[in-house]
């Protein structure tokens, strides 16, 4: 028997699927708890700490803030998660997005497949899980992961399923379209429904289409989408002001063609699709320049279905008022199948040998990039460091509990970190922290004029040299910074620093 070369072991006719998805597995799941929470990730944290808190799970809150931005799924599955794992924990927070990686990549293998054999499906399934971004965002507590899985779920489902009228088909479809809204917005169902568009008007199947159950099939969906923001006005709530209806039509409609914050430029996704395609840009340029010659020559059905969803999806996102780098997302997986495709169609055996290679190096260098080093940086440095640091210092978990904690305009993370409710006070400076002076904090923090006794006061790296000489009897706690930032001179003015009391009462 011919050996296999190694292109054609991981997507030849002959291939095994299953060393995809375990690749997949360990890029999604390694370490994936323990790289410390990445900006976004606390507004999750906060979420969900706050539903148990509160023991209300219909009205989000952040911090002490009504906050319904997003719909109520994506909170309630790393709630449901971290009710089974024991905790509110970096794990429990970022599962979802893991298991909705592996549902994005197992859907993207599916339509490679059906639009042209399982080759595409499996190099397409190759280079989804060695795009940098895709195992970015499958690593984050945030619904934009769960948002691009369902999408891609539901456009899987409909191309497998195309050639069937049936209701049960319809209705799987629309509540695939129903779910994937609950977590990020309406944008998780209309591009699909773009997509579907594309395929009916190429394939002219509108008749086929035009049922009475297509319209009853998309009712059940309906219900289930409505559930929750029916649950949040008759359950609990009694202050809670805002609506979650409205907030939809506001995030995802009024944003939409009345923009009001994240104005980016037209060019925004321009920009960013090439690097959020990264490193397969390589890739994508050339077969973009080959477009046309392609078309000249012929190019299937399917092959145009995939060229013009691309291009719908694309304008969409782009006409939008609102743009946003990370919302260039949902064309990913649809630039990564065109890429593909041209790779299948057009390279010799040899660059695809040398391509079997990239992508061998790159599950290494995603895996030791994404997950292990951010992995060890955190267990010897940055947030997670501080708290146990903070900790040690105050005399142990116990101690720092029972003791007063004032906080100075800190990073918002660090109540997740302290095990602090997300309720609890922080009063942030007013005007910008470069320009604030020993009297404006005095003036802003009357604690810091008086220094109760047993008090931790937690602040920011940039006030240490203004409120250094107020704490004279007090031990200085640092964020631990490795030497690979100081070697860069990384700014570290954001990180937390706390003075603890060095006896009981102040002296």
């Amino acid at each position: 028997m011919k050996r296999l070369t190694l292109n054609q072991t991981l997507w030849g006719q002959h291939a095994k699927a299953r060393y995809l998805y375990l690749a997949a597995a360990i890029l999604f799941f390694s370490a994936l708890g323990a790289r410390e929470l990445w900006t976004q990730e606390h507004r999750w944290a906060d979420i969900v700490t706050g539903m148990f808190l509160r023991q209300d799970f219909f009205h989000p809150y952040l911090g002490t803030q009504q906050y319904y931005d997003k719909p109520l799924l994506s909170y309630w599955m790393m709630a449901g998660l971290s009710k089974l794992l024991g905790g509110i924990t970096t794990v429990a927070l970022r599962l979802p997005s893991a298991f909705a990686g592996i549902l994005a990549l197992w859907s993207v293998v599916r339509i490679g497949s059906l639009v042209k054999d399982r080759s595409l499906g499996l190099l397409s399934g190759w280079l989804f899980i060695t795009t940098y971004y895709i195992i970015f965002w499958g690593r984050v507590s945030s619904a934009d992961m769960l948002n691009l899985a369902g999408t891609f779920f539901a456009i899987a489902w409909y191309l497998t399923h195309r050639g069937s009228t049936r209701f049960l088909n319809y209705a799987v479809f629309f509540l695939i379209l129903a779910l994937t809204a609950l977590c990020k917005g309406l944008g998780g169902a209309i591009v699909p429904v773009l997509v579907v568009l594309v395929d009916v008007a190429l394939r002219r199947q509108w008749l086929m289409h035009s049922r009475p159950a297509l319209i009853f099939a998309a009712l059940p969906a309906l219900f289930f989408y409505l559930l929750p923001f029916w649950l949040s006005s008759h359950f609990g709530g009694a202050h809670y002001g805002e609506s979650g209806l409205y907030m939809v039509y506001r995030e995802n409609i009024l944003r939409y063609f009345h923009p009001f914050d994240h104005t980016g430029s037209i060019a925004t996704y321009f920009i960013f699709l090439p690097i959020y395609l990264l490193p397969w840009t390589v890739l994508f340029i050339p077969a973009l320049f080959a477009l046309r010659s392609r078309i000249k020559h012929g190019l299937s059905l399917n092959q145009r279905w995939l060229c013009w969803s691309f291009l719908v999806v694309f304008l969409f996102f782009t006409f939008s008022g609102s743009r946003r780098s990370y919302y260039v997302l949902p064309m990913v997986p649809l630039a990564i199948l065109f890429t593909a495709d041209w790779v299948l169609a057009h390279a010799r055996p040899r660059f695809q040998r040398v391509l079997a290679r990239a992508v061998v190096v790159m599950v290494a260098v995603l895996w030791l990039a994404v997950d292990i080093l951010p992995a060890w940086h955190s267990l010897h440095y940055g947030m997670p460091a501080f708290a146990a640091e903070v900790k040690a210092a105050a005399g142990g978990d116990e101690a720092f509990h029972a003791k007063h904690i004032v906080l100075i305009d800190a990073e918002s993370k660090i109540n997740f970190y302290l095990d602090l409710p997300p309720t609890f006070k922080d009063v942030a400076v007013i005007g910008g922290r470069d320009k604030q002076s020993t009297a404006s904090l005095l003036a802003r923090y009357p604690e810091l004029a008086s220094l109760p006794p047993n008090t931790i006061f937690i602040t920011r790296a940039s006030y240490l040299p203004l409120l250094f000489p107020l704490f004279k009897h007090y031990a200085v706690v640092i964020t631990p910074v490795s030497p690979l930032e100081r070697w860069f001179k990384m700014s570290n003015e954001g990180d937390p620093i706390a003075f603890i009391p060095l006896t009981t009462h102040h002296e």
